[in-house]
């Protein structure tokens, strides 16, 4: 009996030995060629970018996105802190196209062409040490789909990759036109969004309206908002005050009150000019209505949910570019970050935000002009 349990005790001491490494995807990245020396542990990356892996364009097959990358190169840089070296060191990675790994600073692994799919490829251990080790690695991309993510693994016990965690931080820019620095909540787009066919009673209701971001799953508005937005400009600008990225299992809730009278002779409609690309509304916790495609005007009948004096609007977006197919055929869903060197276009995407938003009766009509570019207002006849 005593021997069996020696035996028992001296194998759960061998495998508690060779600790699985953790999965890191918080990488330091660069488009941009680096100095020598840039895969040692002791270079100075402080002026990198911070990034989830992996790193591509959405779409490649097998990718998994966190970060975009669009460029012909990118240098990546992160640490692993190991309790143990791994019983059989190896990598795990997908790589599209061309790909150096170093660890340590010494060169583990290189790859020429593609892969479509994640693979396992064993590495010399000599390069490891148990506590911090650094990865470090060079992707070059010439055509195609494009996709880079690497891990240190155990080859005898290779895990299952949780999803990729997109950043919520859009590109930030100090610039600003002297317009954009005169804008407030009292004076953001007051005009009649046709000035020729503006009707005498309507009321704008672009300003301040509290905002939510919610999974894409949730049905009800939420009970907790999370601040304040500036209508009708979009999520990710500096002029809304957010300034934040909406993933495509998320939801954008609006809300604001307005004040109106019931009239029995009248009707009141709410009209969009557009939506980017779906969305629902709700008056007074009820759904009025929902629609999916951009660019085309749409309305909804909002009279039996009315009640006289203060009602409750609440609109809710989807990222617009996750949902439209036809956007799939000219942009990807993620801000592209260019080379300064390549020539091409750096621009942020935008969700489909709230447009020329206004209320209106024509024997009646609620209009909120297209919640793309941002306008509200209520209009009588």
């Amino acid at each position: 009996m005593r021997l069996l349990l020696s035996l028992c005790f001296a194998s759960l001491a061998v495998f508690s030995t060779s600790a699985a490494p953790p999965i890191v995807d918080d990488w330091k990245y660069s488009f941009r060629q680096p100095a020598n020396g840039w895969e040692k542990p002791r270079f100075d990356d402080s002026a990198w970018k911070h990034g989830s892996g992996g790193f591509g364009i959405p779409g490649t097959p097998g990718s998994r996105v966190g970060t975009h990358w669009a460029t012909k190169n990118i240098w990546l840089r992160n640490r692993v802190n190991l309790k143990s070296i791994p019983a059989k060191p190896a990598l795990l990675i997908h790589h599209d196209e061309s790909t150096e790994v170093f660890i340590n600073g010494l060169e583990v692994a290189a790859f020429t062409g593609y892969t479509t799919k994640f693979k396992v490829v064993p590495i010399d251990s000599k390069a490891i040490k148990a506590g911090a080790n650094l990865i470090a690695v060079h992707c070059n991309q010439t055509v195609g789909g494009q996709f880079i993510d690497v891990h240190l693994v155990d080859a005898n016990n290779v895990p299952e990759l949780p999803q990729a965690k997109r950043g919520t931080k859009p590109f930030i820019s100090q610039l600003i036109t002297k317009w954009g620095e005169r804008v407030t909540p009292k004076n953001a787009w007051t005009e009649y969004p046709r000035p020729q066919l503006q009707r005498d009673n309507w009321t704008n209701l672009n300003g301040e309206w509290d905002y939510a971001i919610t999974s894409a799953k949730q049905e009800k508005a939420p009970k907790k908002w999370a601040g304040k937005i500036l209508v009708p400009f979009s999520l990710e600008s500096g002029l809304s005050g957010v300034q934040r990225l909406l993933d495509a299992s998320e939801a954008l809730w609006y809300r604001r009150s307005f004040t109106t009278k019931r009239d029995a002779k009248k009707r009141l409609m709410l009209n969009f000019e557009a939506v980017d690309y779906r969305c629902e509304a709700f008056v007074n916790g009820r759904s009025v209505g929902k629609h999916q495609g951009g660019n085309t005007p749409f309305s909804f009948d909002v009279t039996g949910a009315l009640q006289n004096g203060a009602n409750e609007f609440i609109p809710v977006l989807f990222e617009s570019h996750f949902h439209d197919p036809t956007a799939q055929l000219t942009i990807q869903p993620h801000r592209r970050e260019a080379d300064p060197r390549s020539g091409k276009v750096a621009y942020q995407l935008v969700v489909g935000h709230l447009y020329r938003n206004r209320l209106k009766r024509l024997n009646a009509v609620l209009q909120v002009h297209d919640p793309h570019y941002g306008h509200f207002g209520f209009r009588r006849e």
